[in-house]
This record gives structure tokens, sequence and C-alpha cells, in this order.
């Protein structure tokens, strides 16, 4: 054989592989606007990875907040009974060391000398 058979032989060959995928592809239809169709699936996927990304943050928020201890919660001022009353300036507290804390401060007594009587009237 020539050099040019085997080229003619090999395109041969080429055409054929094209003409079989060629029938393996769907129809070309006219009335379809393609490139139309192919943006929208574009922009359907980018749709779709912008969810993904949003459901990944979340999942990585609730393993964070799965695995770190979370804060103390504390009461809010209102929610406190103030029972412990200061003899010297009518100041109510939640607890007897707040008192005893803020005599310390404020009135320069002894722990001894601040201690007040509870006064029963709570506070929501």
């Amino acid at each position: 054989m020539s050099q040019e058979d085997n080229q003619s032989v090999n395109m041969n060959k080429i055409i054929s592989i094209i003409n079989k995928a060629i029938k393996k592809c769907p129809q070309y239809e006219q009335t379809q606007n393609y490139l139309l169709e192919s943006r929208k699936i574009v922009l359907f996927n980018e749709g779709l990875r912008e969810q993904i990304f949003k459901c990944q943050d979340e999942i990585r928020l609730i393993q964070k907040e799965l695995t770190q201890p979370s804060k103390k919660l504390r009461r809010k001022a209102n929610e406190i009974s103030k029972k412990y009353k200061c003899s010297n300036c009518d100041k109510k507290y939640g607890s007897e060391a707040s008192l005893n804390l803020h005599c310390k401060i404020k009135h320069a007594f002894s722990e001894t000398d601040s201690k007040t009587q509870i006064d029963h009237s709570f506070q929501i």
C-alpha cells in the first residue's frame, strides 16, 4: 500500500467514526433555543451550589455548637428575687454575698456589721 492509500483508509475510518457519533446524538431542533436552555441549566446549578454551601455552613455551625461547651446561662436582673436589703442605703440584692460585697465597697463595714434581715417582699 502506498502512503496515499493509507491516508484515504484512515480518513474513511475517521469519517465512519464521526457518522456513528452523529447518529447517537439527539436530533437538532430548529425551534429549540439551545443557548437559552444551557444558560437556564447553568443558573439552576449555581443556585443549587449556593444552597449546598449554605447547608454546609449550617452543618459546621451545628457541629461547632455540639462540640464546644455552651456558655452558662445567666439570669437577668429582673428575674432575680432580691430579698437581701442594705440597712444603710436601702438597696436590695439577690444573695447575702452580693450584699456583703456592696457593704464592703460602698460603706466600708466589716462582714458582720453589714448583715441585715431578709426582706420577704419578692420582686419579679
